[in-house]
């Protein structure tokens, strides 16, 4: 089994991946194998799901600052205002 080190190094730290290179057959039981893996070899790779040390999960794709306006308009319901005729252009040569 190689237990292998990410290149990038994230900020709380250092992320930990199993490689291993195995029978399918001896997966079965364990996960789904599809028909055409089966007994077969096959590369087993195990990452973490969780990013932080206390397993939460990242967040880093959230905006905080935007989800503190999600859903705060209090006021009357929004309106398009009419946009007017649509402008003719002349033909491109």
């Amino acid at each position: 089994m190689e237990t292998q080190t990410s290149k990038r190094k994230p900020r709380s730290f250092e992320a930990l991946f199993v490689r291993e290179t195995i029978q399918s057959k001896l997966l079965e039981g364990i996960i789904e194998i599809p028909s055409p893996l089966k007994n077969r070899l096959v590369e087993l790779i195990v990452l973490p799901f969780d990013s932080e040390k206390d397993g939460k999960q990242s967040t880093k794709r959230e905006n905080p600052a935007l989800r503190r306006f999600a859903g705060a308009w209090a006021g009357e319901p929004l309106v398009r205002a009419d946009q007017g005729q649509y402008e003719v252009r002349e033909e491109l040569l």
